[in-house]
């Protein structure tokens, strides 16, 4: 299995390598082009795009004026789109992004923007020169940076003063809108309009195709410009891509595409799909295409301001994601598989919505409940495997309050600043019921109220699981030697006023490595523990001040050992707080 991984891993890098030795020869469609210089209003042409199944048809366009600009692109071409075919959409519909427009058979640009709850008719082109140039950015296979809104042109460039329009009025104060939306399946309308948020983009949660728990591979598709292609995010149970037209091709299989970036994340390695659209819906604010993703058919490396330029034929390697879910009311059990494009930080924003939005599907409801969880990760750089278990409680969203701790592992993992972890894979397996299995801590008993240095303690707990029977544990904790005077014995739940990083927080200490992050994960309380513990102030200041500059890892593996703390760990969720004092009297026997 190794073998195959790194096999798999040179392969990607002999691709990127072969991709960005390419570049410098410019990307040259197949087709003869027309300058903008010889574009003029008036001027009519075709745009080819899909608008059912795969089949490609055509609608007329007209020139209405030359847009200059200051910013990227440096130009637009504003057309009208007339005919049947756009009399049926609606108009220009999210998802027409990057459909061909030729005039006397010489390809112009593609159409890439509109305006939202206005005449759909009206569109602007990205001229076909500066589509190209999206392949004179270098290409890298360096992890990306944030997600960032997908931004469409700023207004103040929208139009040159020297610019007149015919028969119709272009606000200045209206930016255009880029034709994409994100369309979801396998994600709830709440999880989608979170990951909307996150990303910076609309994400409609309706249907994205590849339902099935994985994309087959086309190695040989021979696309004609106009053709539906997307762009995948997440495919599998959870798909999560935008449906655009493929613009044109060069001779040796790289494309453009789309007319607009797509999150605008410069070198990149997204999965390109055939799709095909099963409808498009006119709308008021933008009509858009219903796309399913069919078969991944190559690779995006290039989303710039532009377009998305790819290759043909080559494909990256993602991320695997497994959740097992268990149902315990309904005596049911669900696996669900999914993969994530190769991003860390698009990893850590998808992964947790995804996760949220399959729940919300499989449990079919919202509320109350209860949640034990086990999160599992390997990959490169984690030789035995990382496992997180916890368990949680809500009396309003119990599924929200699982993905809240999702978001801190995934960043966790896939953030870390020391070392990337891939091949990376996610296993999750979820236990799930609406009963309250909480345990609450009702009283706190300790038998003697005067205590010998270095003796024992026993501490009495009587806890109470949901509307059952009350049920009583002993624990026994050791006094430290160097104890005296009065000291406390808190009984808690796991997580309920947890010690700080004091280290940290103070700079004594840092993280230097993953295993040590990972370590002070560990180290941090679960939700199902009943923490029981002795604290008592030190004799020597410094010595004080010592215990402060370790680790919580150090500390707690320490106080373990010593017994001045021990952890029940229960099946329940564990509530309450309470707080005994004992007297250390006398010395050392």
């Amino acid at each position: 299995m190794k073998t195959i991984k790194v096999a798999v891993l040179c392969l990607f890098v002999l691709l990127l390598a072969s991709m960005s030795s390419a570049l410098g020869r410019g990307f040259k469609p197949g087709v003869e082009t027309m300058p903008l210089e010889e574009i003029r209003p008036g001027l009519k042409g075709e745009a080819r795009t899909v608008i059912s199944g795969e089949e490609i048809l055509s609608f007329p366009v007209e020139i209405v004026s030359v847009i200059q600009r200051r910013s990227t692109p440096k130009n637009f071409i504003l057309v009208r789109a007339e005919g049947p075919l756009i009399e049926k959409t609606g108009g220009i519909a999210a998802g027409m992004s990057g459909s061909p427009v030729y005039i006397g058979g010489r390809l112009v640009g593609a159409i890439g923007y509109g305006w939202n709850f206005s005449d759909h008719r009206l569109g602007l082109v990205t001229p076909i020169e500066e589509m190209a140039e999206t392949w004179e950015w270098p290409a890298s296979s360096v992890s990306m940076p944030d997600p960032v809104p997908l931004s469409a042109p700023e207004s103040g460039d929208a139009l040159s003063e020297e610019v007149a329009l015919q028969d119709e009025v272009l606000d200045k104060e209206v930016s255009p809108d880029a034709r994409v939306l994100l369309l979801a399946d396998g994600l709830s309308p709440r999880a989608g309009e979170a990951l909307g948020r996150r990303l910076g983009v609309t994400v409609y949660p309706l249907a994205g195709g590849g339902g099935a728990p994985s994309l087959p591979v086309e190695e040989d598709w021979k696309p004609s410009p106009g053709a539906a292609i997307g762009v995948q995010l997440a495919w599998g149970d959870v798909s999560l891509g935008a449906t655009g037209t493929l613009t044109a091709l060069d001779d040796q299989g790289r494309f453009v595409a789309f007319a607009h970036p797509f999150l605008n994340r410069g070198p990149v390695a997204y999965p390109v799909v055939r799709s095909v659209v099963h409808a498009v819906v006119p709308s008021l604010e933008s009509p858009f295409k219903i796309g399913e993703a069919k078969a991944i058919v190559g690779t995006v490396t290039q989303d710039r301001p532009q377009a998305v330029g790819g290759r043909l034929g080559f494909f990256a390697p993602s991320v695997s994601v497994s959740v097992t879910f268990r149902d315990v009311d309904m005596k049911r059990e669900s696996r669900k598989r999914f993969h994530i494009v190769n991003d860390p930080y698009l990893f850590a924003s998808i992964v947790p919505d995804a996760m949220l939005g399959l729940l919300d599907d499989l449990w079919g409801r919202l509320g109350e409940g209860t949640i034990r969880s086990t999160v599992s990760i390997e990959g490169r750089h984690l030789v035995r495997g990382w496992t997180r278990k916890n368990m949680f409680f809500s009396d309003s969203d119990v599924v929200s309050s699982l993905v809240n701790e999702f978001h801190l592992l995934t960043d966790i993992v896939a953030l870390n600043p020391f070392k990337e972890v891939f091949p990376l894979g996610l296993h999750v397996d979820l236990e799930i019921t609406r009963v309250p299995r909480v345990l609450l801590i009702e009283d706190v008993t300790v038998k003697e109220k005067e205590v010998l240095p270095g003796g024992k303690v026993e501490v009495e707990v009587k806890l109470r699981p949901y509307r059952k029977q009350q049920e009583t544990r002993t624990f026994t904790l050791a006094v430290p030697s160097d104890a005296s005077g009065p000291c406390e014995i808190i009984v808690r739940g796991g997580g309920i006023a947890e010690p700080e990083q004091e280290s940290l927080l103070a700079g004594w200490r840092s993280i230097t490595d993953l295993e040590g992050l990972l370590t002070e994960v560990n180290a941090k309380e679960a939700n199902n523990e009943v923490i029981i513990e002795l604290l008592s102030p030190p004799k020597d200041p410094l010595a004080g001040a010592e215990e402060e500059q370790k680790l919580l890892s150090e500390v707690k593996k320490e106080r373990l050992k010593e017994g001045t703390l021990r952890v029940f760990r229960s099946n329940y969720y564990v509530e309450g707080f309470m707080r005994r004092l004992v007297t250390v009297k006398g010395e050392n026997p």
